[in-house]
């Protein structure tokens, strides 16, 4: 049923979320086309064509951005909260499936936007002296990567980044999700509440964080963490990245459990 579930809302968001790609890549072909013009012709009007582009282009690129962010997060909404909310939970699926369907396909569009919006400037800039200027730094940088880290530990570095790019979007989607599901238990001011949950969620997540980087910077400084912190920088770096997931991992599960238990114990749709 999860199937069915994640095909029903890829083809929902898919109807907003391609066109927008198209438009956000046309922008981007238009912007590199009329800078080129621009360049080689001394014309007012393609001075004046090469600046509308240019600002439909960077409107387009924020554009893309917040659209992809706030459509799964309307999606959520709108399906579990709003009127189709009786449906949903009366289908035979559980409650984990209902949410998994929503973040698997958050976290694909969150995914796809960025290489997009990646792929986009690519475009945009493609054949500008901009790639002339920035390439022997470019080639600069990954000698420096291939001679200083080992294939091990880039190979690691690799799937730390992967990791990171699904555990990040994971976090912040659940802890909206969990912030309209608890403030969808209230009778009045739903969204109001999510909003303030959100908020205070989000600042308890990040006075931990901070007290406990504060913290670690001074037991390391005061050399009371000596024999947990590894001495080369590679295996450091390491370190940190991989906190840094773990802790990602635990908001996850947190924010997971409190959507779950809310949907399938508390929600309020009166």
């Amino acid at each position: 049923m999860l199937s069915k579930l994640l095909k029903h809302e890829f083809r929902a968001t898919g109807r907003i979320m391609l066109p927008v790609f198209l438009m956000l890549l046309t922008s981007a072909g238009l912007f590199n086309l009329f800078l080129r013009l621009s360049g080689q012709y001394d014309y007012p009007a393609l001075s004046v064509l090469q600046g509308l582009f240019s600002t439909i282009f960077f409107i387009t690129l924020i554009g893309t951005a917040v659209a992809s962010f706030i459509l799964m997060i309307y999606r959520f909404y709108k399906n579990y909260m709003k009127d189709e909310g009786y449906l949903m939970f009366t289908l035979p699926v559980t409650t984990g499936q209902l949410i998994w369907s929503k973040l698997i396909v958050a976290l694909v569009w969150s995914v796809a936007t960025i290489l997009v919006i990646l792929g986009s400037v690519a475009l945009a800039l493609l054949g500008q002296p901009f790639w002339r200027e920035v390439t022997p730094y470019l080639n600069q940088a990954w000698q420096f990567i291939t001679t200083q880290v080992s294939s091990g530990n880039l190979a690691g570095f690799i799937v730390e980044f992967i990791l990171y790019i699904i555990l990040a979007p994971l976090a912040s989607y659940l802890m909206i999700y969990a912030s309209i599901a608890l403030g969808h238990t209230s009778s009045n001011h739903k969204i109001l509440l999510s909003v303030i949950i959100y908020f205070g969620l989000n600042t308890a997540i990040q006075t931990v964080t901070s007290f406990g980087s504060v913290f670690g910077i001074l037991a390391i400084s005061e050399g009371k963490l000596a024999d947990f912190v590894p001495k080369d920088p590679i295996s450091f770096i390491h370190t940190v990245v991989i906190s840094t997931l773990i802790l990602a991992l635990i908001e996850c599960a947190l924010f997971y459990l409190i959507t779950h238990s809310t949907l399938k114990k508390r929600l309020n749709l009166q």
